[in-house]
């Protein structure tokens, strides 16, 4: 009886088991690298949407800053402006007073500056509002004060206001200043008409007509302010 003889099966060839696994690895190889640069790029995609959000984000600070810098500028130079204004005019109003104060004192050896006591004295006496008063002045009008100047007073008093009002000299010493006062009820009323209290008085005007004058000159004048800048480069 024939013996069956075992054959072993022949071994697989060594080279086609390293091909098909160097192709698989190569395989693997490349889908790796290709999820590594799907990776990359969208990594680099947001880091370059990132760093665009931020240069936007910047640039709108920057203009923000740039804005606010220049409107905090523009308010200083304004207020700056709006101070020397101020300042111009507050000299320019001393100069005044300080002329018409000068002029007021000049008067006061003219042939004219009886009849400016005079025009105070009725002025004086129309304001006060009573029916009679005493007058005060400083000793450089004393000279004028007589019966016949209260009598004119009173008269001219009565044609300008339509009303009597007694007129009597005050005991009190001189006024410390140039003019007059009238004082009623003893002492409870006054119309105080002295050189300062007129040039007090009239201030209020003055301003007005020196600020309408500093206005004209300065709208006559566009550069005395030209536009700085902010000085940003």
């Amino acid at each position: 009886m024939n013996k069956k003889t075992n054959v072993p099966a022949p071994e697989p060839d060594l080279s086609l088991l390293l091909e098909g696994i160097r192709a698989d690895a190569e395989t693997k190889i490349k889908t790796v690298e290709s999820q590594a640069a799907e990776y990359a790029s969208a990594k680099l995609r947001k880091a370059a949407e990132k760093a665009a959000a931020i240069e936007a984000e910047a640039a709108q600070t920057a203009s923000v800053r740039e804005s606010s810098i220049k409107a905090a500028y523009e308010t200083r130079l304004r207020t700056e402006t709006r101070k020397l204004e101020l300042e111009s005019e507050e000299r320019f109003m001393r100069r005044v007073l300080d002329l018409a104060a000068a002029e007021y004192a000049k008067a006061l050896d003219g042939p004219e500056y009886g009849d400016r006591v005079f025009a105070w004295a009725c002025e004086a006496a129309i304001g006060i509002g009573g029916s009679e008063a005493e007058i005060r002045t400083s000793e450089a009008e004393a000279r004028y004060l007589n019966a016949e100047f209260l009598a004119r007073v009173e008269q001219g008093v009565f044609e300008l206001a339509g009303r009597s009002i007694h007129l009597s000299l005050s005991k009190k010493p001189f006024l410390d200043r140039q003019g007059l006062l009238l004082e009623s009820e003893g002492g409870r009323l006054c119309y105080d008409n002295s050189a300062p209290a007129r040039l007090a008085r009239a201030e209020g005007a003055m301003r007005g007509l020196i600020r309408a004058t500093l206005e004209s000159a300065r709208s006559d004048s566009p550069d005395d302010f030209p536009d700085q800048g902010t000085g940003q480069s």
